[in-house]
């Protein structure tokens, strides 16, 4: 069983794949931390499991992280664990998949990436807790250009406008839609 032990900030990275690439105002987090410490531990893989002295990879806690060195922390609670590359992948997927803030074209990038992975869709499904229907329609939304698509949300582009672009069969003319 994974035990809590506090681990240098300054050997803690953020994974590069994490799919949630923009963090959001970390202000409040910082502040509250700054004020009460962290509450709940960081998930984090050793980079070289047999070397005390290794920097770790966080998978679960990016937020709380880049929050934690803001307030001015130099150590962070952590769990560490033994994951492969596809596990680590899929863990922050799933955790991020839950979270309201995420996009919808994030969204769409990461059950895309865990369908690469080599899941079925029933499998994201079941993993994800989103319908089947719902993890193809997101799919299918990678096809149309990613400028266009992310400034249609920035707009404020609902899944209701995006459910309308379903219904027009070319790419092409669906992109000048979402324009």
């Amino acid at each position: 069983m994974p035990q809590i032990v506090n681990i240098a900030i300054d050997r803690l990275f953020p994974h590069s794949d994490n799919p949630r690439k923009d963090l959001g105002d970390l202000s409040e987090l910082a502040a509250s931390i700054k004020a009460s410490g962290v509450l709940q531990n960081l998930t984090v893989v050793p980079d070289e499991p047999d070397n005390p002295d290794t920097d770790y990879t966080i998978i679960i806690g990016h937020r709380r992280y880049a929050a934690a060195k803001i307030a001015g922390l130099t150590e962070l609670p952590c769990i560490v664990v033994e994951m492969s590359e596809r596990e680590q992948l899929q863990t922050m997927l799933v955790e991020n998949m839950q979270r309201s803030d995420l996009t919808v074209y994030e969204q769409a990038q990461g059950f895309q990436l865990m369908l690469d992975l080599g899941d079925t869709v029933e499998q994201v499904a079941s993993k994800s807790g989103f319908s089947q229907s719902t993890i193809r329609r997101r799919v299918k939304l990678l096809s149309l250009d990613r400028d266009a698509f992310r400034r249609a949300e920035l707009r404020g582009a609902t899944l209701s406008d995006y459910a309308e672009l379903d219904k027009i069969e070319s790419v092409e003319d669906k992109n000048k839609a979402l324009e």
